[in-house]
């Protein structure tokens, strides 16, 4: 993670899906935080790559930056 101060993200999961997450993790040698994170940065490579207007990646992220492409027609403004 980076040196950046941290904030609290609460997400609210049935205890046995928190238990298999938590195990997963585990086994692949990382916190349950660490495998949240990577688990939204993969989530946001999806929507990247699916032409979703993606956010800037986070201070630190492998994430490649990519300026997206316009499509289509642009709409007026009244």
């Amino acid at each position: 993670m980076t040196d950046q101060p941290m904030r609290l993200l609460a997400v609210r999961v049935p205890e046995a899906e928190r238990r298999r997450i938590k195990s997963l993790a585990a086994s692949q040698g990382m916190t349950l935080q660490e495998a949240v994170h990577q688990a939204m940065e993969a989530w946001a490579s999806k929507l990247h790559a699916e032409g979703a207007l993606p956010l800037p990646p986070l201070p630190g992220s492998q994430a490649a930056v990519q300026k997206p492409k316009r499509r289509g027609r642009t709409a007026k403004r009244a």
